[in-house]
């Protein structure tokens, strides 16, 4: 579908998107899906199958923990990068209790030797495993959590020199159940802002990555990361934000996200690996419904619509009979797990949801393409 993706690129240069959609969408024939479900998920396991599993774990959370805070650390061939991590870790001035437990990841390349370099460091304790996954790894440290607060960390990535004091600071002030700071990308030498929030203690504004923030330890007592997926952030969105009952962001740089040429998200053109999209969703989303208070449902399904909105984007790289594959089977989950919600476009930012709410209840394909790309 390079058409959309050059009038997307078109509509983003000139600010012209929204009439793109409203143009289009009147002058397209409309496609709409007759897929079944299970024709549609056996086109999709054809190029690239469900390789994950539940999101569901039994953690034990200490009734009266140690630390304030426990930093988890997947390590996997970071060998580049880890030993700058390790130290903007150790070097936190605080006076917050806190610990970080680094999970060796079946490493191939130097990073275990730095590890055991690092066995006997005050704030540091070291885990192994066989390759199995950044999810597996997280999941083997939030097993038992002596804290009562847990942040995660990239091994290539950083934490800003005050980042522990200023995000619990305002999870204690507030007993807050996630608090995110800002966020800079790095290459190394220099700072670029990348995600800013204001003193307006916004939570509406939390973005899907897990890291930059603090989460209480309770969140996690029966949630851990769906294995086997691209796209375990997801667990965000769809489960702790719904459960949690404060939230907060603050102003200050919290963490330093390393953007690399090789990562995921810069090689997804034509990969089909992007179907993870639907196969954690349909995995989450029932967890979800089922573990989240029936009156916050609403934001699960906002949720679900934003992942098509992003998925939206991703899949026009793919042959159109596996995004209608995609578009057809999310349209059964939907009618499934939310029968009875609807989007309000109350404002600019729910513009784009209820258009692909109304393209859902239509089962509209050429309306969920429009709307994905162009609002």
């Amino acid at each position: 579908m390079q058409w959309l993706n050059n009038i997307r690129q078109i509509g983003k240069a000139t600010h012209t998107c929204r009439m793109w959609y409203h143009v289009l969408r009147l002058v397209m024939p409309h496609k709409t899906t007759t897929l079944s479900l299970e024709e549609a998920e056996h086109i999709m396991e054809q190029r690239y199958a469900d390789k994950g599993s539940t999101c569901v774990k039994t953690n034990t959370i200490a009734a009266h923990p140690e630390y304030d805070l426990e930093i988890i650390v997947p390590v996997y061939n970071a060998a580049n990068y880890l030993e700058t991590c390790i130290e903007s870790i150790n070097s936190q001035v605080t006076n917050y209790r806190f610990h970080a437990t680094f999970i060796n990841d079946g490493s191939t390349d130097a990073s275990a030797d730095i590890l055991r370099q690092h066995e006997h460091d005050e704030h540091i304790t070291i885990l192994t495993q066989q390759n199995r996954g950044v999810s597996a790894a997280r999941n083997q440290a939030l097993a038992h959590i002596n804290a009562r607060y847990v942040m995660f960390v990239d091994a290539d990535d950083l934490l800003h020199h005050d980042a522990i004091s200023n995000l619990m600071d305002k999870a204690y002030e507030q007993n807050a159940d996630i608090v995110e700071g800002s966020i800079a990308t790095t290459d190394g030498t220099t700072e670029k802002p990348f995600i800013q929030h204001t003193y307006n203690n916004n939570a509406h504004n939390l973005t899907g990555y897990v890291c930059s923030k603090v989460f209480a330890a309770h969140l996690f007592e029966h949630i851990g990361f769906p294995e086997g997926y691209r796209y375990e952030d997801t667990i965000l969105s769809f489960i702790l934000y719904p459960i949690a009952h404060n939230m907060a962001t603050i102003s200050p740089i919290t963490y330093l996200y390393r953007q690399h040429a090789t990562s995921f998200t810069s090689c997804e053109q034509g990969n089909y690996a992007i179907l993870d999209a639907y196969w954690v969703v349909r995995q989450v989303v029932k967890t979800a419904v089922e573990r989240v208070p029936a009156e916050r449902h609403n934001q699960v399904y906002e949720a679900f619509l934003t992942g098509m909105k992003l998925s939206g984007g991703r899949l026009t790289s793919l042959d159109s009979k596996t995004h209608l594959a995609y578009f057809t089977a999310m349209c059964e989950l939907a009618n499934h797990y939310f029968p009875t919600l609807t989007i309000i476009p109350a404002d600019k930012s729910h513009l784009a949801l209820a258009a692909i709410d109304e393209a859902l209840r239509n089962k509209d394909f050429t309306h969920y393409l429009l709307a994905s790309n162009l609002l």
